[in-house]
């Protein structure tokens, strides 16, 4: 990628008081061709203190009660209602809160995985009971849940650059609250200019490096933040947002087809349990419904744990699904997991990861452990799964070893395939058992870097992690820990965890430094790395399930989903929507006024069809290689 030097050296920020504006340099160019970036961690990768993440709206000339905060629950629920043309009465935010909680069924069941032709086993929960969505909004309740966190994820750009990243607010309880429930919303943010390319998110990627400016104060950074999160302008000096749209858009949490989405971390009450969901358009014109509701999905990287078995005699699953079905997805998982996972497992193999290590000398990101950047840190953030949904279950349990690769003695022909791929001659890494590739797997999901694969002996309490890397020298590198308190890698006292602070965040800063420094061309001998692939939906299936010349099977930026459904519209003969009214709002309330023309059997064909359009584009986003990282991890 070419940039101009000058253009990211030397910015002329903007502050809260103009008379306090400075040149802030963002990265400087040393005279022997290294950077020196100039932002830090915090609050260029993560916003944590109490300072900004307890600051009211009040206080910001925001319109709400004295004590509500910028970053409330309450506010990021209205905003998506709002965004989707919907009322943001206090009623509302209830009813589109208690969508989600109802998805907790009370009794165990086995939805089925659409692309896999399965049912998978999804547990009993007591959230729906447990939680009351009315408390959850009041932060003066014993229930209701405040910011915790707010995280730039720039790394998870695609290498097309049809997005800027995921963008995430985290949500929980107060610690001494008994019950534990966190949530996370996961915004991706399309980028702004596409046909420029990457340098279209450019102003995403300065946004949040011009965080760390000296001298900003917490309300300075708590109004960038706000503007940033609820306006979609990166500066909030702009007159208008530069932004296709706010972050928080129901579009964004995968309502339109792109990656983003939203997670829980529930203990209500154990095991301790992940679930996913987007924000989907419930098309549903009755007057006073919600425009938009939490639709539970497969939660991305988790293979059913029994995918990994040798054989599947007297599991769940096999009973619940026709043999002929439950075996061919297992033998399809086997095929891939000692195939194109095995190689994203291997991911010292892969031409980005090489890149990242080449590149480290050229940056100078600080001494200490939370700012180095070593080859055992690139490593730990460029292991991945990047498996088909279709063998995606719809929960990862992080308590106990059930969802633990191969954990249980029953993966021992698959262990001994895994030795000889390990043990396959390559020049980036040397031979890995087929256990440290099945830790690998195991660290790579929801429940393994939340838990099982950080504290890996007596029933998930108890350190060390599992060994990710065999080196040469007969030592070996472990997965990092989470929270003290288990299970989070952002507490309830907004506490970091160590595979934050120490791996995860100082490789993100070095990430955002390679795109907003100029790296002059490596030199020295060009080596090629293997390249794993996907399965990716074949380009014809995409148009024809999204409609020709609306979206590409790229996945090339924009939004797509309200194209669609306009031109369903106009085909049932119903007034399309996309007469330009004055405003977005106004836009997606001409757009249910037009959905009340329809009949329940166009509705019923709007929904499959935005349903299926949705799933073949995420499909392809998700299983396209990284801007920065060859397979990007969803969490």
């Amino acid at each position: 990628m070419k940039r101009s030097i000058a253009a990211m050296i030397c910015v002329v920020v903007w502050m809260t008081n103009p008379a306090l504006a400075q040149t802030f340099n963002l990265c400087t160019s040393e005279s022997d061709g290294t950077f020196t970036p100039h932002f830090s961690v915090a609050p260029s990768m993560v916003v944590h203190s109490d300072g900004v993440l307890d600051i009211t709206r009040a206080s910001l000339g925001l319109d709400s009660t004295a004590t509500e905060r910028v970053f409330s629950f309450s506010r990021t629920i209205a905003s998506i209602l709002k965004s989707a043309g919907g009322d943001v009465s206090a009623q509302s935010q209830e009813d589109f809160v208690q969508s989600m909680l109802q998805t907790f069924l009370p009794v165990e069941s086995f939805p089925l995985n659409p692309k896999g032709g399965v049912v998978m086993p999804l547990d009993a929960r007591e959230e729906a009971t447990a939680l009351s969505a009315k408390a959850m909004l009041d932060e003066a309740d014993p229930q209701g849940i405040k910011p915790l966190a707010l995280f730039n994820r720039f790394d998870l750009a695609p290498d097309n650059w049809s997005h800027c990243g995921e963008h995430r607010i985290i949500y929980g309880r107060e610690p001494a609250r008994a019950a534990r429930f966190l949530l996370i919303f996961e915004a991706m943010v399309p980028n702004p200019n596409p046909s420029a390319g990457s340098e279209g998110c450019k102003p995403v990627a300065e946004f949040w490096a011009k965080l760390s400016e000296p001298g900003l104060s917490d309300t300075e950074l708590a109004t960038r933040l706000s503007a940033f999160y609820y306006e979609g302008k990166t500066s909030p000096a702009l007159a208008k947002a530069d932004l296709l749209r706010p972050v928080v858009d129901y579009r964004n949490y995968g309502g339109d087809g792109g990656r983003g989405q939203v997670r829980a971390n529930a203990f209500n009450p154990p095991p301790w349990q992940l679930r996913e969901w987007l924000t989907q358009r419930t098309f549903n014109p009755a007057p006073g419904s919600l425009p938009v509701a939490f639709v539970p999905v497969t939660v991305k990287d988790n293979p059913l744990a029994e995918l990994y078995f040798d054989d599947l005699t007297g599991t769940a699953f096999l009973a619940k699904n026709p043999p002929a079905s439950a075996n061919l997805l297992h033998g399809q998982f086997l095929q891939s997991l000692t195939s194109t996972i095995a190689l994203r497992l291997l991911s010292e193999t892969t031409a980005q990861h090489q890149a990242l290590i080449n590149e480290l000398p050229l940056y100078h990101l600080g001494a200490g452990v939370q700012a180095e950047v070593t080859p055992d840190k690139v490593l730990l953030n460029t292991i991945a799964l990047g498996n088909d949904d279709k063998f995606n279950e719809f929960q990862s349990t992080s308590q106990g070893f059930s969802d633990a690769p191969g954990d249980g003695g029953k993966s021992t022909l698959v262990t001994q395939m895994l030795n000889q791929v390990g043990a396959a001659t390559n020049p980036f890494v040397g031979p890995q058992s087929g256990q440290v590739l099945l830790n690998r797997a195991r660290a790579a999901t929801c429940a393994g870097c939340h838990m099982t694969a950080a504290r890996s002996t007596g029933g998930g309490f108890v350190g060390p992690g599992v060994v990710v890397l065999e080196k040469q020298d007969g030592t070996v590198l472990r997965w990092p820990d989470v929270d003290a308190g288990g299970f989070v890698q952002v507490s309830e006292t907004r506490a970091l965890s160590p595979t934050l602070t120490d791996a995860f965040l100082p490789f993100r800063r070095y990430v955002l430094s390679r795109y907003l420094c100029e790296a002059p061309a490596p030199t020295g001998p060009v080596v090629t790395a293997y390249e794993p692939s996907g399965d990716m939906p074949q380009p014809s299936i995409m148009a024809e399930a999204v409609g020709k010349n609306l979206v590409d099977e790229t996945a090339s930026g924009g939004y797509f989903v309200d194209a669609l459904i306009d031109s369903f519209i106009a085909s049932a003969r119903s007034s399309p929507s996309s007469v330009a009214p004055a405003d977005a709002a106004a836009d997606d309330q001409a757009l249910n006024r037009s959905l009340a023309r329809l009949t329940p059997d166009e509705l019923s064909a709007l929904r499959n069809r935005v349903s299926n359009a949705i799933a073949l584009a995420r499909s392809v986003e998700l299983q396209r290689a990284g801007a920065f990282v060859e397979t990007r991890r969803p969490h």
